[in-house]
């Protein structure tokens, strides 16, 4: 039998409000994570904690160990060699405009860089009253492109392999973590596990990992963050919360490279000079837009292109310094 995790002692460390919280040191972040996902945290102190952290928000030494404990559990993807793989978490959707996660993607792979989405596609936050509250997740753009998501990790390996792009599931890549990005069905708002799930990299070597903020604050933490763990990644400010760039605002790309920061792109200009028709935002249309642009019938949008241009250049410095 598995034996139970007391959180109280840790509880009291962060669940007396934003003043009067402390956070936690990296290691004990990691031991608390650890135990959530390995099922040893009842229900009662699981709510308790995950509302506390909530409440006080997150630190970067707890983010890093809340990380640590999660990829020490994930399931890991063998990845094409030679190459590293790029990793565009895709938990968002959208619910103005067309998602272009699965363009963004498709023009990647076509440049020669593998690339692993993965996903929660039935997270609520989708969910809505009428056609303009809810959200067009990835999935259901790259299930009217072809693309199922995979049911495992050698599945996923054998996409990578044979067209460059895979979708892995949550629930494939972490369990422990998918259960509780669920328990905001429960609990009514998002929790740690939320961030935890995009930070993911389910890849066995190098990747590069695709990572948005939607809040400046946020921002900086993840800055933190890359510096401190010393992994490569491209930083942005989100579109719709996804990791893509929009084609009606300049964004600044910031890369990070064995802690160092860099610009990848300025994001000074407009996003567009001529802002490219878009389809409608549900599933079908937009797939048969991308079609339309893998076929050469459309134009690939400016912006698009050069966040492509960035992650290739990203991937080829990761490369030389492997």
């Amino acid at each position: 039998m598995t034996e139970p995790y007391a959180c109280a002692p840790l509880i009291r460390e962060i669940g007396r409000g934003k003043d009067g919280s402390r956070a936690l040191a990296r290691d004990q972040a990691g031991e608390l994570m650890g135990a959530i996902l390995d099922g040893r945290v009842s229900e009662l102190e699981l709510g308790a904690v995950l509302l506390a952290l909530r409440m006080k928000g997150e630190s970067v030494s707890e983010v890093a160990g809340f990380l640590d404990a999660a990829q020490a559990r994930m399931t890991r993807v063998e990845a094409p060699a030679g190459r590293p793989v790029v990793v565009l978490p895709t938990y968002n959707g959208s619910r103005h405009a067309p998602n272009l996660v699965p363009l963004l993607a498709w023009t990647v792979a076509q440049a020669g860089l593998p690339v692993l989405l993965h996903g929660q596609a039935s997270d609520p936050a989708r969910a809505g009253a009428g056609s303009n509250a809810a959200r067009v997740p990835t999935i259901d753009i790259l299930e009217q492109l072809g693309i199922e998501a995979s049911s495992d990790a050698d599945a996923a390996a054998r996409a990578l392999r044979d067209r460059g792009l895979a979708y892995l599931p949550l629930a494939v890549a972490s369990p422990g973590l998918a259960r509780v990005v669920g328990l905001r069905r429960i609990l009514g708002v998002r929790n740690v596990a939320h961030t935890l799930a995009k930070l993911l990299r389910p890849v066995q070597g190098p990747s590069l990992l695709l990572s948005a903020y939607t809040h400046p604050e946020f921002g900086a933490m993840l800055a933190e963050l890359f510096a401190l763990r010393r992994e490569a990644a491209l930083l942005m400010r989100a579109t719709e919360g996804e990791a893509v760039a929009s084609t009606r605002r300049p964004q600044r790309i910031a890369r990070w490279l064995d802690g160092v920061e860099a610009t990848a792109v300025e994001g000074a200009e407009r996003a567009e000079a001529g802002l490219p028709a878009l389809p409608a935002r549900e599933a079908a249309p937009t797939a048969a837009w991308v079609r339309a642009i893998q076929q050469g019938r459309e134009p690939l949008p400016a912006a698009i292109a050069a966040q492509r241009d960035a992650i290739l250049d990203a991937a080829a410095r990761l490369g030389a310094s492997a």
